[in-house]
C-alpha cells in the first residue's frame, strides 16, 4: 500500500511540472520581437580637411580697358588634398566682367588661376570678383576702363604719294589728306599740329579726315630745312602730330610723322 502511494505522488508530480513547463492551454512562449533599427539620417556634405581653407582671391590688374582679359588666382592655406579642391568663383557685375562658375585646385597645388573676360564699356566701371570654399567667401574689385586711346593716321597728297603735301594754289591750303580713321577708342575729336621750323599751328576736327591749312602762310617756311626726294624734286621738312581726345576729355599720346612739304614756287622759292 505504501508503494502505490509512492507511485501516486511521483505521477502528480511529474504533471505538474509538465503543466509549468508548457503553460496553460500546451502553447509555447512567443520569441521576443527584435528591436527596430533607428533610420540612417542623410549624410551631411563632407567638411574641408582639418586646416585646408581659402585663403585669398586676387586679380592680376586692379584696372583694366574693356576687351583686356587679366588673370585671377585662387589661393589655400595649405596644399589640396587628393581629387583636388573645387572653388567656386562669382563676379557682382557680369555686363563688366565674367568668371568661370570654378576653378579647380590641383592635389599637392595652393593655387590655381582663371581668366577674367571684361566686356567694352562707355565709363569706368567696377565689378567684385568673388571665390568661396568650404563657408569662406573672399573677394577683390575689378574696374573696367573704356578702350585706350590710341592715334594713328596716314598723310597722302593726291600728287606727291604718301607723307606728302603740295602748298598752294592757295597760300593757305594744301592738297594732302589727314586720315585718322586707323585711330582706337571711342573718339570724340581729332586734334592735328603741324610745323616746320616756326611756332606749331594745327586744327581740332570731329571728322576723322582733314586738311591741313597754313593760316601763317609764308612764315610757316622761314628757317625751314629740306632735301630731295627719290625723283630729284625739292620739298621743305614738315613735322605733323595727331592727338585724339574721347568726350570725358581723355587724350591719347601724340604720335608725330614727318611729311615732305613741296612749296610749289610760292613764298619765294624756286621749286
Amino acid at each position: 500500500m505504501r508503494r502505490g502511494l509512492l507511485r501516486g505522488l511521483s505521477f502528480l508530480l511529474v504533471t505538474s511540472f509538465v503543466i509549468s513547463v508548457t503553460g496553460c492551454g500546451g502553447e509555447t512562449p512567443a520569441s521576443p520581437s527584435p528591436t527596430p533599427e533607428t533610420p540612417s539620417s542623410p549624410s551631411a556634405p563632407a567638411p574641408a580637411p582639418g586646416g585646408l581653407a581659402l585663403s585669398d582671391v586676387s586679380i592680376s590688374q586692379s584696372s583694366v580697358n574693356g576687351q583686356v582679359q587679366p588673370q585671377g588666382t585662387v589661393s589655400l592655406t595649405r596644399a589640396a588634398p587628393n581629387g583636388g579642391v573645387t572653388v567656386a568663383l562669382a563676379s557682382s557685375n557680369v555686363d563688366v566682367a565674367r568668371v568661370p562658375s570654378s576653378v579647380t585646385v590641383a592635389a599637392g597645388s595652393a593655387s590655381a588661376t582663371f581668366t577674367v573676360s571684361t566686356a567694352t564699356v562707355l565709363n569706368a566701371s567696377s565689378t567684385t570678383i568673388s571665390a568661396s570654399y568650404g563657408g569662406i567667401t573672399r573677394a577683390t574689385s575689378l574696374t573696367v576702363l573704356p578702350p585706350a586711346l590710341v592715334a594713328a593716321y596716314t598723310v597722302t597728297s593726291p600728287q606727291k604719294g604718301a607723307d606728302a603735301c603740295v602748298f598752294g594754289p592757295d597760300t593757305e591750303a594744301t592738297d594732302c589728306v589727314l586720315d585718322g580713321s586707323a585711330s582706337r577708342g571711342f573718339i570724340d575729336r581729332w586734334t592735328w599740329t603741324y610745323w616746320a621750323a616756326g611756332a606749331p599751328i594745327g586744327h581740332t576736327t570731329t571728322e576723322t579726315r582733314s586738311t591741313p591749312r597754313i593760316e601763317t602762310k609764308c612764315a610757316f617756311f622761314e628757317d625751314a630745312r629740306g632735301g630731295n626726294d627719290a625723283q630729284g624734286n625739292r620739298y621743305i621738312q614738315m613735322t605733323i602730330e595727331l592727338v585724339v581726345q574721347d568726350r570725358a576729355g581723355n587724350r591719347s599720346s601724340a604720335v608725330r610723322r614727318d611729311a615732305r612739304m613741296y612749296p610749289s614756287r610760292l613764298c619765294g622759292f624756286s621749286y
